[in-house]
């Protein structure tokens, strides 16, 4: 592997509109640049013959369409290395997205196209990086060229770094375009037949990449962009949530991690709370736990500083591992709420119903109300009911949706 090369043997060639050196004096333009190789010194060999160069060439060309052409092809001895510059310097992030969408399918084509079918070369595999940059102007294009290069090849080394790339251009157009939706799920007190509440619930709009939020939400905290997914989220909950009645509450997820963001600012959501002309007594913190929580003293100070406010705490899916019981112990919600794992097929289950009464006993003794989650049949939810339980959430008694639950 080498880096980015100039020499007469790998000399490159211009494929798309090359926006030449000249750049550095027009305008800032985001780049892009991906660098492939095959692992085996005698498989990178033969990618340098001009047969396999034309092959190549001929892929580029399938692949990548203006205006996202690559403007310039470097061989490396046998590294290829393509070169990339956004059409659109005022619009960065569908360029991303758009291009590497474009390069995984290159990647794969070029895999299946080039490997070899004998020998010990038939193991050798496709390595794949990636990197981007801002060329700003009066900055040397060739040293800005070097960098990258040296970066998407140390990104080559995680198998999945155009896939990784991929995930990360969508979050950020997701965020740049507030490309959220918000439903509202009802949370039924199941006795009086009335709502206590609605969950506010994040969708990705127009995402093939981010099929459902789990995967979202669940991408962004290994990204470090959780903090401004959850800010986005909760911002949209509040302002959608214009259907809410006095004395309905809101309920809110909250990661425990983002507590300890630099960015986090508790007060904010008050603000957004007086915009919308709500109060923190109608909000209620959910708290998920993608992954466990590590200090508890930490999430202890900003939970009591939102209750000094009104707001309520509820710990989500409780009963589904130890880390959630000893949320319940450790930070003393007004609400917890029962997996869905324990609720489904309940009345057929005497393990899950053993479980479920010492939940609402315990819960009874410290003052927390319970809800079942999940609850799909009249059967689960008759015996919730025989069982003392008072509030229930499932498909049974609302899908998510507009605020507005009826009987």
């Amino acid at each position: 592997m080498n880096s980015f090369n100039d020499s007469e043997e790998d000399k490159g060639m211009a494929l798309g509109a090359y926006p030449g050196l000249s750049i550095s004096r027009a305008s800032d333009r985001e780049m892009a640049l991906i660098y492939f190789y095959w692992s085996g010194e005698e498989r990178r060999r033969t990618l340098l013959d001009s047969r396999s160069k034309q092959r190549v060439e001929q892929l580029i060309r399938d692949c990548f369409e203006e205006p996202l052409l690559p403007y310039r092809v470097e061989w490396a001895h046998g590294d290829l290395i393509l070169l990339f510059c956004s059409p659109d310097p005022s619009g960065p992030l569908p360029f991303k997205r758009s291009l590497m969408t474009a390069a995984l399918e290159f990647k794969g084509k070029l895999e299946k196209t080039m490997r070899p079918h004998r020998g010990a070369a038939a193991n050798a595999r496709l390595h794949a990086g990636c990197s981007f940059g801002l060329l700003k102007r009066g900055r040397d294009p060739q040293l800005k060229v070097h960098e990258m290069t040296r970066e998407a090849l140390q990104n080559s080394h995680n198998a999945d770094a155009l896939d990784e790339a991929l995930r990360l251009s969508e979050l950020e157009r997701l965020l740049g375009e507030k490309a959220l939706r918000c439903v509202y799920q009802p949370i039924v007190n199941i006795r009086e037949g009335r709502p206590l509440g609605y969950e506010a619930l994040s969708r990705p709009q127009g995402s093939a990449v981010f099929p459902g939020p789990l995967p979202l939400f669940e991408f962004a905290e290994r990204a470090g962009m959780d903090y401004p997914l959850d800010q986005l989220a909760r911002e949209q909950a509040i302002s959608g949530s214009a259907g809410l009645r006095p004395g309905e509450k809101l309920f809110l997820n909250l990661t425990p991690q983002i507590i300890n963001d630099p960015q986090f600012t508790p007060w904010r959501t008050l603000d957004l709370l007086r915009k919308h002309r709500l109060t923190p007594e109608q909000v209620v913190f959910e708290i998920t736990e993608r992954s466990s929580i590590e200090d508890f003293g930490s999430v202890e100070r900003v939970l009591a500083h939102y209750r000094s406010q009104g707001y309520r705490i509820a710990i989500d899916d409780v009963g589904a591992g130890y880390s959630s019981l000893l949320s319940v112990v450790e930070l003393k919600p007004d609400y917890i709420k029962v997996d869905r794992a324990i609720v489904s097929g309940l009345h057929t289950d005497s393990y899950k119903a053993h479980i479920l009464e010492t939940l609402v006993l315990t819960a009874d003794r410290m003052g927390i109300d319970l809800i079942a989650e999940g609850v799909e049949t009249q059967d689960e939810l008759d015996k919730l009911l025989a069982m003392g339980v008072n509030y229930a959430q499932g498909y049974l008694l609302g899908r998510p949706g507009e605020i507005g639950w009826r009987l």
